[in-house]
């Protein structure tokens, strides 16, 4: 049995029979017993509230009262003075039976105890309870009531009832079988589908949209089910992008590499000018495939949870020093100025080795950007608790709609039309999962034709 919807049918119907035999064990196979004890206790209570603290003079009253108690519960009464002198009240009469059992438990009534005895009379096919209570006044006994109660009413009764009942489980057990079978299913009916939609995301199909309209727990997970849908799309079309920029990233370079090695090989022979210039092309080609590895590798680590922090005080201003003398050659060679404002001395905490990937990264990708006499500035700005990072470029600019996709994996934006303009499109993700771990605001100001400044901030160091 593996359908959720026949488990909870079943599970209903049987809860709903358990629910009945235990009404029916408790209303019909103890109500007798119950409702028999309960007559009597209340009877005794009745007698008891209308005997206490009477005198002698007050007999008329209390016969009155127990003449009441015999029309209301069907029972005849003996009321016997201190003497054993008899008044029956009610319809019925004593009979020997009746008056021998009286005789027996008068005595202790006398003493003031209240007698309790089941009693079968075959003349009347009838039992009965038989009730002794003694009347009191200031304490003292003045004589005893002794009330026949008939059970055979509430035999007929429980009898009444128990076809009743009969009648009323069918129902009841058709009606739960009927409705557990139609909420089984309006329960189970969501939970398939979402079974189907998990099933079919599994074998790779991720075009599901589950349309359950429900604000409860079946609800929501249908939801979470649609985001699910969405972001698995927003992997494999990373998956995708990653396959097809990295075949092209490394096909070049490889193909470079290839073809300049056959020409030294082939054709350059001793030409020692040419050999140079093609062994350099050699070296920056196999230098860019590092980079795109490390590249691949770092923002692995880094979105995988494996790699570490190792925070330290350390002064931000030498830190990006080093950097820019590190780019000081190639923008030389690309005729591009860059700009250092520096306010002074100022130490920051975090890592020093991570922040200076985020200076590397943003430094070489505004040398990209920037045409020839351009100017890339970098610029440092005390604040209360932070200090402020910012690298700008003279570029052409990014748009407002790349300015939203810029930091994600893969990622790039419209070519400026400078053919040095190549990358991986994992630089800015790289800055984004350091920058994200050192809990460091980031952002992007740039306007199409003027440039773009990237600017992070870092905490200043503790003293």
């Amino acid at each position: 049995m593996k359908n959720i919807a026949v488990k909870l049918w079943l599970g209903i119907t049987i809860l709903i029979v358990i629910m009945l035999l235990l009404v029916w064990f408790f209303q019909i196979v103890f109500l007798e017993k119950y409702y028999q004890q309960a007559r009597e206790n209340q009877v005794v209570k009745k007698v008891v509230s209308i005997s206490e603290d009477m005198d002698t003079d007050a007999s008329q009253i209390l016969l009155e009262k127990l003449e009441k108690i015999s029309i209301d519960y069907n029972a005849m009464i003996d009321v016997f003075d201190s003497k054993g002198n008899v008044n029956s009240v009610g319809g019925l009469v004593s009979t020997p039976m009746f008056r021998n059992i009286a005789s027996k438990m008068l005595s202790d009534i006398l003493k003031g105890e209240i007698k309790n005895e089941r009693v079968f009379h075959q003349r009347f096919n009838s039992e009965y309870t038989i009730l002794g209570v003694p009347v009191q006044s200031n304490g003292q006994v003045l004589g005893g009531v002794i009330i026949y109660l008939p059970v055979t009413p509430v035999q007929d009764t429980s009898s009444i009832l128990k076809r009743q009942f009969i009648y009323i489980s069918i129902i009841v057990l058709l009606l739960s079988v009927i409705i557990s079978y139609f909420l089984s299913r309006l329960f189970a009916k969501p939970i398939l589908k979402i079974n189907d939609a998990a099933a079919k995301m599994a074998s790779g199909d991720l075009e599901v949209n589950l349309n359950i309209r429900s604000s409860d727990e079946i609800g929501r997970l249908a939801d979470t089910m649609n985001y699910l849908a969405v972001e698995l799309k927003k992997v494999d079309q990373l998956r995708k992008d990653l396959i097809a920029n990295i075949s092209h990233e490394l096909r070049t370079p490889l193909s470079l590499i290839k073809g300049y090695a056959e020409t030294m090989r082939d054709v350059t022979g001793e030409n020692r000018e040419k050999r140079q210039k093609q062994l350099g092309i050699v070296i920056d080609e196999s230098e860019r495939l590092a980079k795109i590895v490390d590249d691949v590798l770092n923002l692995s680590q880094m979105q995988s949870g494996y790699f570490s922090l190792n925070p330290q005080n350390f002064s931000i201003d030498r830190t990006i020093e080093g950097a820019i003398k590190r780019y000081e050659i190639l923008a030389e060679k690309l005729r591009i100025k860059i700009d250092f404002v520096n306010p002074g001395h100022l130490m920051v905490r975090g890592d020093e080795s991570r922040i200076e990937q985020v200076l590397y990264n943003l430094i070489n990708n505004a040398l990209n950007h920037t045409p020839e006499g351009g100017l890339v500035s970098v610029k440092l700005v005390e604040k209360e608790d932070v200090v402020l990072v910012e690298i700008s470029d003279t570029g052409s600019g990014i748009s407002k709609e790349d300015q939203k996709n810029i930091w994600e994996r893969y990622y790039k934006a419209e070519k400026s039309g400078l053919k040095r303009n190549i990358g991986t499109g994992l630089g800015l993700a790289i800055v984004k999962s350091i920058l994200e771990s050192h809990n460091s605001h980031f952002g992007v100001f740039s306007k199409e034709g003027e440039g773009t400044t990237f600017w992070f901030e870092l905490f200043k160091s503790v003293q």
